[in-house]
């Protein structure tokens, strides 16, 4: 169960693109606006759109094997709304 678990968090994280925008963050709170918590919510309110991602309900999910972990990562998908 913990292994699918970890499939499905990482297909939300990787459509959503959690992980880039993230980074993005860092980057602008610890580098490009030096402290200036103004001009980081400003900044961070103009870029957010970069970091939208797209939903996975109605993506194609490919499960290759289905032993006792990718029949449990199917369920979930189909639980997803995802084509499997």
């Amino acid at each position: 169960n913990a292994v699918k678990e970890l499939v499905v968090c990482g297909m939300l994280l990787a459509s959503r693109g959690i992980i880039e925008g993230n980074n993005h963050v860092n980057n602008v709170i610890n580098k490009e606006e030096g402290g200036d918590y103004a001009k980081i919510d400003k900044r961070i309110e103009k870029d957010k759109a970069m970091f939208g991602g797209r939903e996975i309900q109605g993506k194609t999910l490919g499960v290759i094997g289905l032993g006792a972990i990718g029949s449990r990562v199917v369920s979930a998908a189909l639980g997803l709304g995802m084509n499997v």
